[in-house]
């Protein structure tokens, strides 16, 4: 008669029991939980990506939009059609400058001898209100003087006319007579009204030639050669072969995929930051930077002076997850800009060179935000950048240089740091604010110091300080006014410090 009340009991307890252990799970997990929802960084964990197709024909580079063109009435099937938007006030460009853009007059694409005309069979009756140009130039060796440089413009015609054909002489104006070219360049713009077209039209331009007899045999002149290559990129994130891409253009024959997608992860997919060769060249710089940038959705582009992202909380450190190998010389570094409107008001920066011993499996990182001391209230936006660069922090890496990072989080509490936590007061800067004199004291040795901008950029760096005192000066001329952060670094010492200069 008394195992009711024994059950009720024991069913009391182990509910209590399940409670408390339900209460601790949800304390260990849920506060996890909690986190990850409260992540404000798009696509933190890199597992959403896109893929991106381009279509260019062989050996020429479009900026812009370009497309294949198969509506030609005269001899061959293809074309290239560039065009016009209005909206965002851009205009297209093709560029045949053989493989060392931009420097044309050490490369450009072969030709037989100097023409002494072109020919252009085109058609304009899409063009609207606006008027394409077309730039031509050939020249002989490295000689910095073109043999004939000439712009032309193509007039619209009206809409329903068909294609035609023009040949126009070629002026030839080196001071040198009768010399022979042995390379040309051509520019292709559909609109002359420098980026800013009076409508959405298109020009297609379907053969370039030479009446005389010149040949040019592999620069694809009749665009009858098409190509292409893919991009795959994080979402929400502004990439360096984006840049790449706005900058150089849409070269086919670059290569054939630029990726920065890596399986090797704690979870899903991870970025791989590892310099990419863009094939444009066999000499000089032809190394594309790796970084990227949180991508504001309204803006075809991102730095990290530009607010990106929409945050409604004060964050007290950074975090994420780290391996890979550096190249002596190469530095990974990661930043968060906090803004308040537009006005930046904090960073964090983690940032570590070829000296540290990179590890080998995910290993989590984190760094304290340091904020203006003039500013008391709440961000409501920031940008996040990662970037593997030169000790310089404007060149590629080394390409044996590779990082993978992982799940990159804000956090409303401050790091722990163990192993530097007695560092935390160790280093003094001095005067703040500052017209660009700096002084530096620290308990212990400096090895390394780095002055970097809003932008990420490092506008002053000094290697092997070994010193318990530093002072420097910045010139005026050298940075704008407005907070910049100082990273210190030695043994058993990594800080960063805010600091303002001022007029």
């Amino acid at each position: 008669m008394f195992a009711y009340p024994l059950n009720i009991k024991k069913t009391v307890i182990i509910d209590s029991m399940k409670q408390k252990i339900l209460g601790l799970m949800m304390g260990i997990f849920g506060f996890g939980l909690s986190a990850m929802a409260q992540n404000p960084i798009p696509n933190a964990s890199f597992d959403d990506w896109e893929s991106l197709s381009f279509k260019a024909p062989t050996k020429w580079m479009l900026i812009g939009k370009g497309l294949l063109d198969s509506s030609k009435t005269m001899p061959n099937n293809q074309g290239l059609r560039l065009f016009n938007d209005f909206n965002s006030q851009t205009i297209s460009y093709a560029l045949q400058v053989g493989l060392n853009y931009p420097d044309i007059l050490t490369g450009g694409f072969p030709i037989s001898g100097t023409p002494t005309s072109i020919k252009i069979n085109y058609n304009s009756a899409y063009l609207g209100s606006d008027t394409a140009t077309i730039i031509v130039g050939f020249t002989k060796g490295i000689d910095g003087v073109p043999i004939i440089l000439q712009q032309f413009d193509i007039l619209p015609d009206a809409p329903g006319s068909g294609d035609k054909q023009l040949t126009i002489p070629l002026t030839y104006s080196h001071p040198t007579l009768s010399l022979s070219a042995d390379s040309g360049f051509v520019y292709i713009v559909s609109s002359q009204g420098r980026g800013k077209p009076n409508g959405n039209g298109s020009i297609a331009i379907y053969d370039l030639g030479f009446v005389d007899g010149t040949t040019a045999t592999t620069a694809n002149l009749d665009f009858e050669t098409w190509g292409g290559f893919s991009v795959m990129k994080p979402k929400s994130w502004y990439t360096s072969t984006d840049a790449f891409e706005e900058k150089m253009g849409k070269l086919y024959d670059t290569k054939k995929t630029f990726t920065s997608q890596s399986n090797d992860a704690r979870s899903g997919s991870a970025i791989v930051l590892q310099a990419q060769s863009t094939g444009l060249s066999t000499t000089g710089n032809n190394w594309i930077p790796a970084w990227m940038i949180t991508q504001n959705t309204n803006s075809p582009f991102a730095a990290m002076d530009m607010p990106s992202f929409t945050i409604n909380q004060r964050y007290e450190s950074m975090r994420g997850y780290w391996k890979g190998n550096l190249v002596a010389g190469d530095r990974v570094t990661v930043i968060v800009n906090f803004f308040h409107t537009d006005t930046l008001v904090g960073s964090a920066i983690f940032s570590q060179n070829s000296d540290v011993l990179v590890p080998s499996s995910y290993s989590l990182f984190t760094e304290n935000v340091v904020w203006d001391s003039r500013f008391t209230l709440i961000p409501t936006k920031a940008t996040v950048g990662v970037f593997l660069s030169d000790s310089t922090f404007t060149e590629a890496s080394n390409a044996s240089s590779k990082i993978f990072l992982d799940d990159l989080s804000l956090e409303t509490y401050a790091a722990k740091i163990p192993h530097l936590a007695k560092s935390a007061v160790s280093v003094s800067v001095y005067p703040n604010p500052s017209k660009g004199n700096v002084n530096l004291v620290s308990a212990k040795t400096i090895k390394h110091l780095l002055v970097i901008d809003r932008q990420g950029k490092i506008v002053y760096r000094a290697n092997h300080v070994d010193a318990l005192r530093h002072a420097f000066q910045l010139p005026e001329n050298q940075l704008g006014f407005g907070v910049y952060w100082i990273k210190i670094e030695g043994d058993d010492l990594s800080e960063t410090h805010s600091i303002v200069f001022q007029p």
